[in-house]
Order: C-alpha cells, then sequence, then structure tokens
C-alpha cells in the first residue's frame, strides 16, 4: 500500500516491542498440569526466530499460505509471528467448523501448508489439496505420541531452524492473511489482506485500548480464527500488554479471576450468560447479604440514570454510592479478577438492561462493529466515548455514510480488494463506497446503530417487510430463552424458534415461560409479532450447521433442519381459534419430529 512505511509489517512492530521492554510479559499460557508460564518478549522473539528458520528450512516459502486450524495455544502465536515473518500468509480456521467447509475454505485459499493440533479436521481435504500440501504440523501432543508420517512438529522445525541466517522478512504491501467471510447465507468467501493493512487495524485498536499498556493484561479466549482477536493480540504487542492464552474457551469463568484481564472480549452469548450467572447468584444468598447486593446493585443503576441524563448527582446518592463500591460493587467485580476497565462484544446487537446492569456495576460494555470485508474495525464505542444501543463512532481511517436505501457504505484504505478468485473489485460505487448489507443511521454526533440486516429482512405474504434482529432481541430478553430466529418470507405471520435450557421445559416453569414469550411479543408491533413460537430443547449449533463459526445465525439452514416442526406448528395454528392472529402459540413440538441431536 502507498504510503505506509516498510516498518509497518507485522514482524518489525514485534522487533520494536522487544527493543522496548524485552524482559516484560508477553505471554502466560497453561502448562499440561494447569499451571500457568510466563514467556517474556525477548523469548518470544527468539522462538519465533527459530521456527521462522524452520519453517524456510521446511520448505515454507513467502507468498505460500499456511492454514492454522487450532484453538488458542502458544503454538499458534508462535506459528502466526514466525510465518509473517517468512513472508508467508496465515490462514486461521475454526478447527470446530464443519470438515467440507474447511475442505472448500482450504481449496478456495489454495492453501499448501497446514498446522493442526488435532489431524482429524482435516478429514475433508480433497487428494488434489493433499497433493499439494508440502507441510503438514502437529501443534502440542499428538493423541497416539507420535505426529502422522510425514508431520513435523514445533520442537523439530525449531531444531531445524536453530543456526540458520533467518529469511528476508515482507512488506507492507505482502499478503499477511486471508480471512473468511461468516457464510450466513451461503459458501464462505475469501478475502486478502496485507501487512499494511492490517497495520491500520492494529494501530486503530491498539488506540482504543491505549490505557492498557506495558503492565496491562488481555485474556484471550475467543478462537484466532477470528480476526478481531488476531488483531487484539497484535494490538497488545504495539501496547507492550501480556496476553493470557487459554486454549478451552469452556475454562473462562474458572480462569478469569485469576488472569484478571484490563479488557475483556467476549460474544453477546458470553455475557448473557455471565449475567445470568450474577442474578442466580444473588438470588441464592442468605436474605440479608442479597437484600445488601441488590441494593448496591440498584444504587450503581440509580446513578448510572443520572449519568446518561447528564442530570447533576444529589449528595445523598452520592453517598450511598461510595458506600455501594465499597461494600458491594467492587466485591461482585472481583468475580472478573478486580482490575477490569471495560467489556467489549460484538458480532450482534446486546439487550440494553444487560448494558446498563454491567455499567451499574463498574463494567461498561462497549459494542463494536466489523465487517469481513474491511480490516479496520468499522466502529467502535471506547472508554468515555459511548452510547449505549449504538455500535459507537467510526474509527480512524473509515469513512461511513448511509446509503439511500438505509444501509451502511464505507470507504478507506482498509477495504479489501475483492473475493478470491473473483475478478471484480467487491462492488464499490463510483464514489469509492462499499454497501456493507448492513441497515443502520448515524446520529449527530457520529454515533452509528444498527437496525439489522438487509438480507434477513422478511417480506411477508402481505408485503410488510420485518428486520427479524430486533424481534429476535426482544424475544431472547425472556428468562429462560437461550436463541431465538424468526422466520416468514411469504408467510402471512411469522413464526419463532426459540431454543431453551431444559430446566426452562420443566412442568414447574413452562407457565412463566409462555407467559413471558407472549409478554414479549405484546411489546413489538403487530406485524412483527410472531403467531407462534416453537421452544426446542437443543441449542442451534455449529455442529448441525446452524451457526457460523462466529456464532451467526445460518436462518435457511435453521428453517431446513426444523422444517418438520415448522410444519407441525403451522397445523396447530390452522386449528386455532381466530387463525394465526390470535394469541401467540408457544409450543414444544413432540419428541418424534424433532430434528435428530
Amino acid at each position: 500500500m502507498a504510503g505506509l512505511p516498510s516498518d509497518d509489517t507485522v514482524p518489525a512492530r514485534l522487533a520494536r516491542r522487544v527493543a522496548a521492554s524485552p524482559g516484560a510479559i508477553a505471554f502466560r499460557h497453561q502448562t499440561a498440569d494447569g499451571r500457568w508460564q510466563t514467556l517474556s518478549w525477548q523469548d518470544f522473539s527468539r522462538q519465533v526466530e527459530q521456527l521462522r528458520c524452520g519453517l524456510a528450512a521446511a520448505g515454507l516459502r513467502q507468498g505460500d499460505r499456511l492454514a492454522l486450524v487450532a484453538p488458542v495455544s502458544l503454538g499458534w502465536e508462535l506459528l502466526h509471528h514466525a510465518s509473517l515473518g517468512l513472508g508467508a500468509s496465515v490462514v486461521g480456521l475454526d478447527a470446530h467448523d464443519l470438515p467440507e467447509r474447511l475442505a472448500a475454505m482450504a481449496d478456495l485459499a489454495d492453501v499448501t501448508a497446514f498446522a493442526v493440533v488435532d489431524p482429524g479436521v482435516l478429514a475433508g481435504l480433497s487428494a488434489e489439496r493433499r497433493a499439494a500440501t508440502r507441510l503438514w504440523i502437529a501443534i502440542g501432543p499428538v493423541a497416539d505420541g507420535a505426529p502422522p508420517p510425514q508431520w513435523t512438529t514445533l520442537d523439530a522445525l525449531a531444531r531445524q531452524g536453530q543456526g540458520r541466517t533467518p529469511p528476508p522478512g515482507p512488506t507492507t504491501a505482502d499478503e499477511a492473511t486471508v480471512i473468511f467471510t461468516s457464510g450466513t447465507t451461503g459458501a464462505p468467501k475469501g478475502i486478502a489482506y496485507s501487512h499494511g493493512q492490517l497495520g491500520l487495524a492494529i494501530d486503530a485498536i491498539a488506540a482504543a485500548f491505549s490505557f492498557v499498556g506495558t503492565n496491562g493484561r488481555l485474556l484471550c479466549w475467543l478462537p484466532l480464527s477470528n480476526l478481531f482477536q488476531r488483531v487484539v493480540n497484535l494490538a497488545a504487542v504495539q501496547n507492550g500488554a501480556g496476553t493470557d492464552l487459554l486454549g478451552d474457551p469452556r475454562e473462562v469463568m474458572a480462569q478469569v479471576a485469576n488472569t484478571a484481564p484490563d479488557v475483556f472480549i467476549g460474544v453477546p452469548r458470553f455475557y448473557e450468560k455471565l449475567h445470568e450467572g450474577l442474578v442466580a447468584r444473588v438470588g441464592g444468598m442468605p436474605g440479608p447479604l442479597q437484600a445488601a447486593v441488590r441494593w448496591g446493585w440498584e444504587t450503581g443503576r440509580r446513578v448510572l440514570a443520572c449519568q446518561r441524563a447528564r442530570r447533576p448527582l444529589p449528595a445523598t446518592l452520592a453517598a450511598q454510592h461510595w458506600l455501594a463500591e465499597r461494600l458491594v460493587l467492587r466485591r461482585i467485580r472481583l468475580v472478573m479478577g478486580g482490575r477490569l476497565r471495560c467489556l467489549v462484544s460484538g458480532s450482534a446487537p446486546m439487550p440494553r438492561p444487560l448494558l446498563d446492569d454491567f455499567e451499574a456495576l463498574g463494567w461498561p460494555l462497549l459494542e463494536a462493529y466489523g465487517l469481513s470485508e474491511n480490516v479496520l474495525p468499522m466502529a467502535m464505542n471506547r472508554l468515555g466515548e459511548s452510547r449505549p444501543g449504538t455500535v459507537g463512532r467510526p474509527l480512524a481511517g473509515n469513512d461511513i455514510r448511509i446509503g439511500a436505501d438505509g444501509m451502511v457504505q464505507v470507504r478507506g484504505p482498509g477495504l479489501f480488494a475483492g473475493y478470491l478468485g473473483d475478478a471484480s473489485d467487491g462492488g464499490r460505487d463510483a464514489d469509492g463506497f462499499y454497501s456493507t448489507g448492513d441497515l443502520g443511521s448515524l446520529d449527530a454526533d457520529g454515533f452509528l446503530s444498527l437496525t439489522g440486516r438487509l438480507g434477513d429482512l422478511i417480506k411477508t405474504s402481505t408485503g410488510r417487510r420485518i428486520a427479524p434482529a430486533g424481534v429476535e432481541a426482544v424475544l431472547q430478553s425472556v428468562d429462560g430463552v437461550d436463541q431465538a430466529v424468526l422466520l416468514g418470507a411469504g408467510r402471512k405471520f411469522p413464526v419463532a424458534l426459540c431454543t431453551c435450557a431444559p430446566a426452562a421445559l420443566e412442568p414447574a416453569r413452562w407457565a412463566a415461560l409462555q407467559l413471558g414469550l407472549r409478554l414479549a411479543a405484546g411489546r413489538l408491533n403487530p406485524h412483527e409479532r410472531p403467531a407462534g413460537v416453537l421452544v426446542l430443547p437443543q441449542a442451534f449449533s455449529m455442529a448441525h450447521g446452524e451457526l457460523t463459526p462466529n456464532l451467526k445465525l445460518r436462518r435457511n439452514a435453521i428453517a431446513q433442519r426444523h422444517a418438520a416442526s415448522i410444519d407441525w406448528l403451522d397445523a396447530q395454528l390452522a386449528r386455532q381459534p381466530g387463525g394465526a392472529g390470535a394469541e401467540l402459540l408457544v409450543l414444544a413440538p413432540p419428541s418424534d419430529i424433532l430434528a435428530p441431536p
């Protein structure tokens, strides 16, 4: 990219960090027995250089594409930096994705090297892709104690690299990574970004988290196939913060207090579960303690309401908040380690009550917005510059406007050049703006709000259009509901599918769940209200193709998988007195027509 200095590559940024704070903690990772082990920037850089030389000796060349298909680990980070330092491109793939999708993405990116923890995830690779692959790397211990034939290990590569001269590094124009779109409506599409473009994203996130410096900590637990998480880790290199690497996301709540991050990156589903856990924990406390905690939390809400309304804080309320902070709120915050400055969320809107409850505790939850087709995060709320219900102001480098059709459009140096295998430029207009497919608005202060996806709009048989995301958020706010999807193309009335924990389906709680869903539906506009709700005992999952790797709904796949249950609901609606426009039907389908687990 023109105008970018040659030292803005990822390896150059790592070299600057090592020079600035060689002995500071770069990473902490867990050993096989669960202990946390630290690694300084100097030691990390030394291991990266050995691995870089070993990869070159093993045949990885500048311009090759290496697929990393593995959980979060130190090995992931070492291979990432070593490959980029060699001038190879890293293709991050989610090990939990479907084998056929992994194979299709590897073909599309023309991958010639693979690094995995479990070789079984590559079962779907074609014979042609296997023949084209020159390097197979096992990260960490292999199940039978030895890697398959023709495979190598990180230790073997490091030994190969000892005493060798490092090969030349990349320039900012060289490709750094290939990522894939989420594939909510079809096959994922590949996008390549250069070191220069990746550097723009690193700079933007480093600036947004400038308060996390050499004594700061981050916790990495989201898959590193997620580019935003990768950029956050690279921004930590820039700022000098240490990153704790957690390979098993199921352990996040068991480990977060120990790691004590300054910023926590998560997804809406995690924060919903965190909130549910806090509420349940308070509900299980003895009476006097429970009353004290509820008082403290409510005091935080009252203070927040004053701050949001820009009203002076009454002296009595200020004194109560001082007491609540010391007796209640800071003790609750210890569940996340006690150092947390903010939570960050993306990929889907957060319910407003959860935003308010977390901020009342002293944890501002900052929503952000990103797009596969733009390496720069599009917009982000920041500490001291946030507006709940929005995704924040555009980050530097993004020129954002709203098109005549209400679609968010972006122009800037972070935009992709086109999809792999597609000769077009990705569909820019005459002014260089790319239409994102997201519907939104900009307020007078420049904060961006999202209202849904243009492609997700449901057109009913009566001609009404419904943005499902808002309806789904209302249904998901009901206690006991885990996930919700609204379906309605071509129907007179839409229907909803909600997944719930098994406990919510027990007879003692069933009536409350039905009432909660009916009350929630009553808050919707008449044309948005589902005629019926199917309550399913099994969550939508990646394994069944219902979710993308970043947990977005694949609506068509959900409709196909649960077609029998939807047909059954239609039959019940047809028998309902007053038809589908009568009282909301909330039903659990018979077990014999449920999709198999």
